[in-house]
């Protein structure tokens, strides 16, 4: 049974209404499967993008000293338990973020061009608008193809060696690694994350609604707010992060030149949080 033609155009949609979808009743639904996907790519970026934080805070104890990072490694290896590091625990860590990666990923594909035309239609979009947003949004493309060529890489490498979270093997690591390969993978790592959760942030509505205001007036206001306070983390945490990567660069140097590559931090028992 269809809807008669008196009921289905009896109302003129409002501007408000064609944005925000109101009256799509009588619309041809798609699969489960795209809100499924939708949902999925959402959620693991929310999770990662959260993750960046922790990760961020986590890391960068190594500026208050080597000690500090050792006792959170020790803490995150289990080390409260029974006083030895259990590589395990980080494995299972490191695979949940890997899965999340991956999932991400593979949802965030359906999104991508897949032919000439079509990337010829999103440049063509992105001079025309010439949006804040837009711009924000080929920004995230862009640092989405790069972040295939490095994040799986990194994980996977903690993957096959969990009992190399070290202050003394990482910083071996960050060195050999190069410091602007590592700030490239902390520039797009982190434009991509907080990027992505500023877009999460207008695609989920999370402004507060004031009813003495134009709701689109308000919303566009709010949003400016919000992309404003992104880039300003983004750029406080790439600072960071650059500072948390020339520490362990220079322990990385310090044990190269002293032929220790291979030698683990051995913490003295007096600052041992876990003894």
């Amino acid at each position: 049974m269809t809807t008669p033609e008196s009921i289905k155009y009896a109302n003129t949609p409002t501007a408000t209404e064609n944005v925000w979808g109101v009256g799509l009743k009588d619309a041809k639904r798609q699969s489960r499967f795209t809100a499924i996907c939708d949902v999925t790519q959402s959620v693991t970026g929310l999770i990662l993008g959260l993750f960046l934080f922790c990760h961020m805070a986590f890391t960068s104890s190594v500026q208050f000293g080597k000690d500090v990072f050792w006792n959170l490694i020790a803490f995150s290896g289990g080390h409260f338990l029974d006083g030895q590091d259990h590589p395990s625990f980080h494995f299972i860590f490191v695979l949940f973020i890997t899965i999340c990666v991956t999932l991400h990923a593979l949802c965030a594909l359906r999104r991508f061009p897949t032919s000439y035309h079509q990337c010829r239609d999103i440049k063509a979009h992105y001079r025309l608008l010439r949006h804040p947003d837009t711009t924000l949004w080929m920004i995230q493309l862009v640092t989405a193809f790069l972040l295939f060529l490095f994040v799986f890489p990194h994980v996977m490498g903690m993957l096959t060696n969990p009992s190399g979270f070290d202050p003394n093997l990482i910083g071996v690591h960050t060195y050999h690694s190069g410091m602007l390969y590592t700030f490239i993978f902390l520039v797009i790592t982190e434009l991509h994350g907080m990027i992505g959760l500023y877009r999460l942030a207008v695609k989920w509505d999370i402004f507060a609604k004031n009813p003495e205001r134009d709701i689109i007036d308000q919303r566009v206001g709010d949003r400016a707010g919000l992309r404003k306070t992104m880039l300003i983390i983004a750029f406080l945490m790439i600072v960071c992060g650059t500072l948390t990567a020339w520490t362990n660069y220079s322990i990385g140097a310090e044990q190269v030149e002293a032929g220790q590559e291979a030698a683990r931090y051995v913490i003295p028992d007096e600052l041992n949080w876990w003894k």
